[in-house]
């Protein structure tokens, strides 16, 4: 089963985007894995666990604070209540100044992500999508082109869900049609 990971904003959630995404990618048996917060994450999250009959699961990389017993617990507010499985790691979220060789989280979201797609969101969405051409990792962007500011330029952005779906099947060599839903132009 391929893991589909979605990054985008931690803070907006993108509805119009990350809610078909979700269903969608819930409804073909696929994974999906987000950064296991709010905003984009806890938007897909969401529509992913509330469709019916889904077969995969809903996997969030979780960032974490260290602790004097336990080792590393989680950051509060992680994870959101869509997630089935957490997955904490004592990698850090990618500072502001941190060299692009910096080890972060972001590494384990793309690098565990058969398909990565990229709804709009901040530096570190901009670090997931650098970190997915870097290592030759399936990637397209969803959402308007001027949320996209500062992406390296062969990315491959779209504002259709139709075209989402047809480049994930694509990806993952699934020969079945694409779903239905689209989301705004």
């Amino acid at each position: 089963m391929a893991i589909i990971g979605v990054m985008g904003s931690g803070k907006d959630e993108w509805p119009e985007w990350a809610t078909p995404l979700g269903t969608w990618i819930a409804s073909h048996g696929f994974d999906l894995l987000t950064g296991a917060g709010q905003g984009v994450m806890v938007s897909v999250a969401r529509a992913f666990a509330s469709t019916p009959g889904r077969r995969g699961r809903s996997i969030g990389i979780v960032p974490s604070e260290a602790h004097a017993s336990r080792g590393f617990v989680p950051v509060a507010g992680y994870p959101n209540p869509f997630v089935d499985l957490p997955i904490v790691t004592p990698l850090p979220r990618k500072e502001v100044g941190a060299s692009d060789d910096a080890l972060n989280r972001n590494h384990v979201n793309v690098l565990t992500s058969d398909v990565v797609i990229a709804l709009p969101g901040g530096r570190g969405t901009l670090d997931e999508i650098r970190l997915a051409m870097r290592f030759a990792k399936p990637l397209i962007c969803l959402g308007p082109v001027g949320a996209f500011e500062g992406v390296p330029p062969r990315s491959h952005i779209v504002q259709s869900l139709d075209r989402v779906q047809a480049f994930v099947l694509a990806q993952t060599g699934r020969m079945e049609g694409v779903g239905s839903g689209s989301a705004p132009p």
